[in-house]
């Protein structure tokens, strides 16, 4: 079975964009709380770190990841395809 490389990097790619969104959500509502949580889930004193939000950071970040993700993705179902 072959993957559409394309299909599966954008579909990779807006899933990591709209995690990203939902983690911006938390993070900007309660940066503290936030941080301490994923500082639990990762075992690491995240305290401290916090950083403000605003919307050129936010769109700067959802598009670097969500770009990142999907070049990624694509290269991967691309390599995928190549060896089945």
């Amino acid at each position: 079975m072959k993957l559409n490389a394309s299909a599966f990097g954008l579909a990779l790619a807006i899933v990591v964009a709209a995690s990203f969104t939902v983690c911006s959500v938390f993070f900007a509502i309660a940066p503290e709380a936030t941080a301490e949580l994923i500082g639990y889930l990762l075992h690491i004193n995240l305290a401290g770190l916090s950083r403000s939000i605003n919307w050129a950071s936010y769109f700067a970040g959802v598009v670097a990841i969500a770009v990142w993700t999907g070049l990624w993705a694509t290269a991967a179902a691309t390599i995928y395809n190549l060896s089945a």
